[in-house]
């Protein structure tokens, strides 16, 4: 939710208390106090309002005029800004993916519980843990060569997907064990 102030400032501008006589601030569009997530395009704070995720209100100004300044300039693109950016936005992106992982652990766990006179779980566990663990083996294979070809970022990306993989064969490694099974060494 916009606060009142803010939406004083989008509509009048951030000066608009000041005196006629008294000197307008110009911030520039660099300036420390200026979001520049929301120079990129918009700022995440926004984004989750009123959700388990919400990040609070931003404390830096937020003003299309510094953006479209900061669009027009000689630095637009190449200051870091956007990749910053995209990588809170990943940052972001894999903090939901874990909290939905868990919940669906957590479900997952409950109606194992809730049904615990039914049959035990299936060879569909065991299967889906050896296409997770040969998903993994290549992806390594992956990153590896990315890194000696000197992909560093790329790597990383991916050893990001890896680590997702493993989170989800532990999850289907835990619910077998808890039915008995045995399904080999750990990668």
């Amino acid at each position: 939710m916009i606060s009142a102030a803010q939406l004083l400032d989008e509509l009048m501008g951030r000066d608009r208390n000041l005196a006629p006589d008294e000197k307008r601030s110009n911030v520039r569009w660099d300036h420390e106090s200026v979001c520049k997530y929301y120079l990129c395009g918009f700022c995440p704070a926004e984004l989750f309002t009123n959700t388990r995720s919400d990040l609070g209100p931003c404390e830096k100004i937020h003003d299309e005029n510094l953006r479209k300044q900061y669009e027009k300039s000689s630095r637009f693109m190449k200051v870091g800004y956007e990749r910053d950016f995209l990588r809170y936005l990943q940052s972001l992106l894999a903090e939901v993916e874990r909290r939905i992982r868990r919940g669906h652990a957590r479900l997952a766990l409950s109606q194992n519980q809730q049904s615990s006179g039914a049959a035990g779980p299936t060879g569909k566990n065991e299967e889906k843990i050896q296409v997770l663990t040969d998903k993994i083996d290549v992806l390594l294979q992956q990153i590896e060569e990315l890194g000696s070809e000197g992909k560093v970022e790329e790597a990383q990306g991916m050893m990001k997907l890896v680590e997702q993989l493993k989170e989800e064969r532990e999850l289907l490694r835990s619910t077998t064990s808890k039915w008995g099974l045995s399904l080999g060494p750990l990668h």
